[in-house]
């Protein structure tokens, strides 16, 4: 009998464990957003997200959607470029875009000239960093891993026959695990966190002392893998410098507008997050001078 109630147990556990999974629910940990390295903090957290299996190939951004640079760009060509697009990374590629030989960043183009002086010497090559390349066939949630493991902020993604699919971003994989999940979840709407009260339309208050790993999937963007920890933290280091009491400084990062609301003791304590769906420009990024 009590070998028969053992057996009745582990196959309604079975059972259970299959009907979440065919309905795609996914139990990771909130270190899989941010791992120990980039965190230490952080406590293990289990969190369970709705999750459907989805593959690189299901929010890949297709190539005719990409915007590359050529290797032989010279140093006008690539500002024009970036400039006018709204993007912080480039793919560059030599002859065709099968061809994907880099990646640039906007501050090192930008931070070229100010070393250097001269920006007829300027080469791409000198400057990009190493592409990091998936299949189209993975699970979003594995390249996520991986691109986390490897600290990667923007993969290019290969079809079967080793072409250029695309490219796709961790932020992109973060908004497809977590945001969609959050704004249809309205019991965690009502059960945020202590440090984050949500004002009209999309704004926050937010406390500056509130871990990152947590502000990610609910501002649904990534931080820069640093050593800081908290949103204070992040402000200082974006600003450059420690605002007095008085100020009261915004800047902008992604296409969120961060206003630094309560300041003593040269520690800033809140902030207002306001989330712009369009997104902002490449000069808005960049115009982070103290009020």
């Amino acid at each position: 009998m009590t070998i028969a109630l053992i057996s009745l147990f582990f196959l309604i556990v079975g059972i259970v464990c299959f009907v979440a999974w065919k309905k795609g629910l996914l139990v990771i940990n909130t270190s899989v957003l941010k791992n120990a390295k980039e965190h230490p903090s952080v406590e293990s957290e289990t969190n369970i997200y709705e999750f459907n299996d989805k593959h690189i190939s299901d929010i890949v951004i297709h190539r005719i959607d990409m915007c590359v640079l050529e290797v032989d760009s010279s140093y006008e060509e690539v500002m024009d470029v970036i400039i006018n697009q709204p993007y912080n990374r480039y793919p560059v590629i030599e002859e065709d875009i099968d061809q994907i030989i880099g990646i640039i960043h906007v501050k090192d183009v930008l931070s070229y000239l100010h070393n250097y002086k001269d920006a007829t010497k300027f080469q791409l090559r000198n400057i990009m960093h190493d592409p990091f390349f998936i299949l189209e066939s993975q699970r979003v949630d594995l390249a996520f891993k991986d691109m986390q493991k490897e600290q990667i902020t923007l993969a290019i993604v290969l079809d079967e026959y080793g072409g250029t699919e695309g490219l796709i971003t961790r932020e992109d994989m973060v908004k497809e695990m977590v945001t969609d999940v959050l704004q249809e979840d309205d019991s965690y709407v009502l059960n945020k966190p202590s440090f984050i009260q949500q004002l009209a339309g999309n704004r926050y208050r937010i406390h500056a002392n509130s871990p990152l790993y947590e502000l990610e999937g609910i501002l649904g963007i990534t931080f820069p893998v640093e050593d800081y920890d908290t949103l204070s933290d992040f402000l200082i280091d974006q600003l450059g410098y420690i605002p007095a009491n008085h100020e009261k400084p915004n800047l902008l990062y992604k296409n969120i507008q961060f206003e630094i609301t309560e300041i003593s003791s040269q520690k800033i304590h809140s902030a207002i997050a306001t989330i712009y769906e369009d997104g902002v420009t490449f000069i808005d990024q960049f115009h982070r001078q103290p009020s």
